[in-house]
């Protein structure tokens, strides 16, 4: 268990509960006290990842067979307290692997459904 005065970078929060907190004591980028016994201290990242979303062979409404690949980057806004407390419910306890996996599944998915929305259009130019 971690206390005393506790700092983080700027792409880390702080995120304290405990004794004297109704809800967690979120603190991005900064220090704060934390009381040995009666208050918890654990850290989430805030760093931006890249993650490479590959969709191999989706039907489009027509049908059609589409392979798309797509590049996102994801994080955590830490300067928004609503976001914070809600990324803490999601990611806090898990590694960064772990995060990586869950907002990449979540990316895919959502990727998939954008394409099976999708028509194919063909446009023949004649020279």
């Amino acid at each position: 268990m971690t206390w005393g005065f506790i700092t983080c970078g700027p792409n880390e929060a702080l995120v304290i509960s405990g004794c004297c907190y109704g809800k967690p004591n979120l603190v991005p980028g900064g220090r704060a006290f934390v009381w040995p016994i009666i208050q918890c201290c654990q850290r989430i990242s805030l760093n931006t990842m890249t993650l490479q979303v590959e969709s191999p062979k989706v039907y489009t409404s027509q049908g059609v067979p589409l392979s798309v690949t797509g590049i996102a980057q994801v994080k955590v806004q830490g300067q928004n307290e609503e976001m914070l407390l809600s990324a803490c419910e999601q990611f806090l306890g898990k590694s960064i692997e772990e995060v990586r996996e869950i907002a990449l599944h979540t990316l895919e998915g959502h990727q998939r459904a954008i394409m099976g929305t999708m028509t194919v259009e063909v446009y023949f130019i004649k020279f």
